[in-house]
């Protein structure tokens, strides 16, 4: 298997997973430690899980998204050609998600948790 096409697999894998971790975060009011807090955060002693949570949600389910879309056209993109541009935009446009998703995270981490 070609490395670009794993790399795209993985990014659509891991799109899907923070969807799901989002998901199953609101639904059942716990964090998702390594994902939306540190590993090393005590949870015990967060101040407002809830608002975190509220807060938090919407991001992540975005940030999954644009994670699902960009791995999927780069795999139609490594399997058919085609997509390059449209492959390269929404890249870029990934990576200041992320980008912005990470700022987000640790501001309501010092905000909600802290």
């Amino acid at each position: 298997m070609e490395m670009g096409l794993m790399l795209d697999a993985f990014i659509a894998i891991m799109g899907g997973y923070f969807i799901y971790k989002a998901v199953e975060m609101k639904r059942t009011g716990s964090l998702a430690k390594g994902i939306m807090v540190s590993k090393d955060f005590d949870l015990s002693k967060a101040r407002d899980v809830e608002g975190f949570i509220r807060f938090m949600f919407p991001k992540t389910v975005v940030v999954g998204a644009c994670a699902v879309i960009c791995g999927i056209v780069g795999i139609i993109n490594d399997l058919y050609g085609g997509l390059a541009m449209v492959q390269l935009a929404l890249t870029g446009v990934f990576f200041a998600v992320v980008v912005v998703f990470g700022y987000l995270a640790v501001k309501a981490q010092k905000k909600f948790l802290e």
